[in-house]
């Protein structure tokens, strides 16, 4: 089991070109086989004092997905310990947590508009990956933990991250606003292509310096726009139109400074962070910068050496290992 850390992030959504839409190739024929289970209704539609009573049938109905749900996410013991039952009754008998659930039920009320959504994504993974198993979706309630979880065989998302901009929940949590912008249901597919992404391809932090980071950022999105062709730039990017705009107009100024400020190989976590990491903006561009900027540029660095290499494929620029080869061989001139 993998537990991601995502901040989940999205934006207004917004259609610009620097997201080079290329021809999407035609997958409507290939059939992909997966449930979306909303895990979380059932779950709460068991009374806190009936808990010791239905796990059994829980255990039987959701196998290893309910250890590592109870384990790993939420925390309260395997279903076979002894704290279980006390522990998961606590948390169903939870005011707040049931307030979460029906406000969750909805906001996510049309499964079959989701579930279709998901099923166009995964004909493109399956189309660039056709050896892959197609995941089982789960949808679960954490606490409000910034976490996807990724195993064998299914994804499992943390629902309450995508009621939108707009809701209470967030403000009482004191979610900071740049944060709030980008909490809403249309980037649940985008981040369940990026969590496959990012167990497809883990990060190899044997060279950890910005360039490296910033490239396989840069891939992750690659992934995400092949996955889902129509997606629009500011959803790619998770970010106001504002922000994308300042982004392409300021692409040339962003990429020359960290060239002129020696940043390009620098192993400084703090210094990383400030491109790559969460912010409300990027500090070495100023406070109308958007913060990720790291990452836009590594997503145009890698559409550069995608240019260079006509005959490669997909699957060919993202099996690139060699970050600093990729920057050599990207052209990359904004």
């Amino acid at each position: 089991m993998k537990i991601l850390p995502f901040l989940f992030v999205t934006a207004l959504l917004f259609s610009t070109g620097c997201g080079h839409n290329a021809t999407a190739p035609d997958v409507s024929h290939i059939p992909v086989d997966f449930e979306l289970i909303p895990f979380y209704e059932d779950l709460f539609s068991i009374h806190p004092d009936s808990i010791a009573k239905q796990t059994t049938s829980l255990k039987e109905k959701y196998g290893k997905y309910l250890d590592a749900y109870s384990e790993g996410v939420i925390e309260v013991g395997n279903p076979d310990s002894e704290e279980f039952v006390q522990n998961m009754s606590r948390f169903l008998a939870y005011p707040p947590n049931q307030e979460v659930v029906d406000t969750c039920r909805k906001v996510f009320s049309d499964k079959k508009s989701l579930k279709s959504k998901l099923a166009k994504a995964f004909q493109y993974y399956q189309h660039y990956y056709p050896k892959r198993q197609v995941p089982d979706v789960y949808l679960h309630i954490s606490g409000f933990n910034e976490s996807m979880v990724v195993d064998s065989g299914w994804v499992s998302i943390s629902v309450e991250k995508y009621l939108g901009s707009d809701c209470q929940f967030y403000e009482w949590l004191g979610t900071q606003q740049y944060l709030r912008n980008r909490m809403i249901p249309e980037m649940v597919v985008p981040d369940v292509m990026k969590a496959l992404a990012m167990t497809e391809y883990t990060y190899n932090d044997s060279i950890d310096d910005l360039i490296s980071q910033m490239i396989y950022h840069g891939k992750m999105l690659h992934f995400v726009k092949r996955t889902i062709p129509e997606i629009p730039d500011t959803l790619l990017f998770g970010y106001t139109t504002r922000e994308m705009n300042w982004s392409i107009k300021n692409e040339a100024f962003m990429w020359s400074t960290i060239v002129e400020q020696k940043h390009l190989f620098s192993t400084d976590p703090m210094l990383i962070r400030k491109y790559v990491g969460e912010g409300p903006f990027t500090s070495f561009f100023g406070q109308e910068s958007p913060g990720r900027t790291g990452r836009f540029l590594g997503y145009q660095l890698m559409q550069s050496w995608i240019e260079e290499h006509p005959d490669a494929s997909f699957r060919d620029m993202m099996s690139q290992t060699d970050p600093h080869r990729i920057l050599a061989k990207a052209g990359y001139r904004p």
